[in-house]
């Protein structure tokens, strides 16, 4: 599954790596692409009780870290059903 957050981050990273590899993805974003700290911790949250969260990193919908795309300012939660990020609030 291509990641659509393009964040080319591999997939097959040890976890301790994983983590501090996307630590320094969203660290260099650009200040104008990213959300602030209480949206993206807002989006965390509903992505950490999803059932489609795959070992606490990855969503099943689109195959991106959620770290990553959850910080990203024009992305959105992939669920088919509904964009949680917009409508549970």
């Amino acid at each position: 599954m291509e990641k659509i957050c393009n964040c080319k981050i591999p997939a097959n990273l040890q976890e301790d790596m994983m983590t501090e590899s996307i630590a320094a993805y969203v660290a260099s974003l650009p200040k104008e692409d990213v959300v602030d700290d209480a949206e993206y911790e807002r989006r965390l949250n509903i992505c950490s009780i999803c059932v489609d969260l795959a070992g606490g990193l990855t969503c099943s919908h689109c195959g991106c870290f959620v770290l990553a795309r959850a910080r990203k300012r024009q992305m959105y939660c992939p669920m088919p059903e509904r964009d949680k990020w917009k409508y549970d609030m």
